[in-house]
């Protein structure tokens, strides 16, 4: 088996070399939405016109500017008085995020329940990364939830590649062996094709890289710290690790078992969140 992991390891690098690796395409209306954002002309009526040629998305982003978490006092009920509300670059991100499921599909009855529970875990983490940011930093908390959708983006390429591979697509042991050696540069390369902007490209770059030490809090650490406390109760190796030396919670002002604690006094919060971005 350890031949085969090396086999399918050194045909995927060597994919990446020659440009031949088939990267996710971001879906064409989050294109739309992230570029009118970018132009200095945009507008929520702009934006809403985008939003509302897809009636699904648009139902959605009118549920998210009437959830707790963002509602006001009274109700909204045009997309675009929910862009007015919300913020057109907090829209952006939104937009992103609430469409991502549609990447994480397959047909193959092999790998659909890896998929499913890849999206899981992306969305606790993208929901717990939304409360660091908001309780613990002065850094985006839309921003910070897509960062913990997407730090893992690069494992859909190996998923997809892994099909026409059986032996190593049902194999638990093997298949996580890939991901952990190839998902984090997959991912770097997956946003910066989508032209995300650095601080997210670093997030699926960097968000193993427990020891990683920059000079200010980032994005980085809030998805770090996330995705240490999503592995909490399962057999996965970080969950039993010495999380108090890690620089992340320094960087939040946290030791391990205030956030802890702080999460657990957030979880209704999160789980609103969470119910978001899998509806």
């Amino acid at each position: 088996m350890q031949t085969l992991i090396d086999q399918f390891v050194a045909n995927l690098l060597d994919d990446i070399k020659a440009n031949r690796l088939k990267l996710p395409i971001l879906p064409e209306v989050a294109i739309r939405v992230r570029d009118a954002v970018s132009n200095e002309d945009s507008s929520a009526g702009k934006v809403a016109k985008i939003v509302g040629s897809d009636a699904a998305l648009a139902s959605r982003l009118l549920q998210v500017a009437n959830s707790p978490l963002f509602r006001g006092a009274a109700k909204i009920e045009s997309v675009q008085n929910a862009i007015a509300r919300l913020g057109v670059p907090q829209v952006r991100n939104l937009v992103t995020s609430l469409i991502m499921k549609q990447l994480y599909q397959t047909k193959s009855s092999i790998l659909k329940k890896r998929m499913q529970q890849l999206w899981e875990h992306s969305t606790e983490v993208a929901a717990i990364s939304n409360i660091l940011a908001r309780k613990f930093t002065k850094l985006k908390a839309d921003e910070a939830m897509l960062g913990g959708l997407i730090h893992d983006i690069g494992v859909l390429p190996i998923l997809v590649k892994a099909e026409d591979v059986p032996e190593l697509a049902n194999n638990e042991a093997a298949l996580d062996e890939v991901i952990r050696k190839l998902h984090a540069p997959i991912g770097r390369l997956i946003l910066e094709s989508w032209k995300f902007p650095a601080e997210l490209v670093a997030v699926a770059a960097h968000h193993e890289d427990l020891q990683r030490n920059s000079e200010q809090v980032d994005y980085v650490d809030v998805v770090m710290v996330a995705n240490l406390h999503s592995y909490i109760g399962s057999n996965h190796p970080h969950a039993g690790g010495n999380w108090a030396n890690i620089p992340a919670f320094a960087k939040l002002n946290l030791t391990p078992d205030q956030s802890i604690k702080a999460l657990e006094e957030a979880k209704d919060a999160m789980a609103e969140m969470k119910a978001l971005l899998v509806a």
